[in-house]
């Protein structure tokens, strides 16, 4: 793919922009300290992330589930979880403000630099499976440099579906060569690459935690990039 074509750059959140394991480890934390608990929080996080969430919206976007907001995900995941965990001691500020732990979450390191390069030229946004004010909440905590928030609930379908990357380039107005999406998840970047788009693979061996046995899933489709970080990216593409 000729990348001298983008005018889009856009980017899965999940991982690949923000540390979700990290920040949800260091919340919990603090809660563990707080009520006394001996929560495992790296297992949490993990469980939250992919029996949760990736589940839910992996059941949504093969259509085995009808659309509900992320918000409603996350927050049916951590009720689930509740009596199992000792978290119905907490109080209910406390609880709340758990559930929104992925309204608060901190970028990867490289993150800032890569973006705010990128941004001298292109125009840079998330395109997550997370809700539209999830997405605003997260670009005000972690001082992303958007110039503009698509989501999957604008289109009310979640990816990897491969209609809402069509969607996506549609609403973008630009032809599908003309976007590329940046991910930690190749799966995420097959839709991607099926719209027509370029794809550009950023693994982020970290996102688990430090002691996570986790190999990513490959995808059904070749990458055009695989790149290390944000840096790398902003080097690719000149500026």
């Amino acid at each position: 793919m000729d990348i001298w074509k983008t005018k889009y750059i856009i980017f899965d959140i999940f991982g690949t922009v923000v540390d979700w394991h990290g920040s949800i480890v260091s919340q919990g934390l603090i809660l563990n300290k707080k009520y006394n608990l001996n929560i495992d929080w790296s297992k949490f996080a993990s469980g939250w992330r992919n029996d949760g969430y990736f589940k839910a919206t992996f059941d949504i976007a093969h259509g085995n589930r009808e659309w509900v907001p992320a918000d409603v995900i996350f927050m049916e995941y951590l009720n689930s979880k509740s009596i199992e965990y000792g978290l119905d001691i907490l109080s209910d500020d406390d609880y709340k403000n758990l559930g929104k732990i992925w309204h608060r979450l901190s970028p990867w390191q490289d993150v800032l630099e890569g973006l705010n390069r990128l941004k001298t030229k292109y125009a840079i946004g998330p395109f997550s499976n997370g809700d539209f004010n999830l997405m605003i909440d997260i670009e005000k905590a972690a001082n992303l440099p958007w110039d503009f928030i698509t989501t999957g609930d604008l289109f009310k379908k979640f990816k990897p579906n491969p209609e809402v990357y069509r969607d996506e380039v549609k609403l973008l107005g630009v032809k599908p060569e003309e976007v590329t999406m940046v991910a930690a998840h190749p799966f995420d970047l097959d839709g991607a690459k099926q719209a027509g788009c370029t794809t550009i693979f950023v693994p982020r061996p970290l996102e688990y935690g430090l002691k996570a046995e986790y190999n990513e899933p490959n995808g059904k489709e070749k990458v055009d990039y695989i790149l290390n970080d944000f840096i790398e990216l902003a080097q690719l593409f000149g500026v």
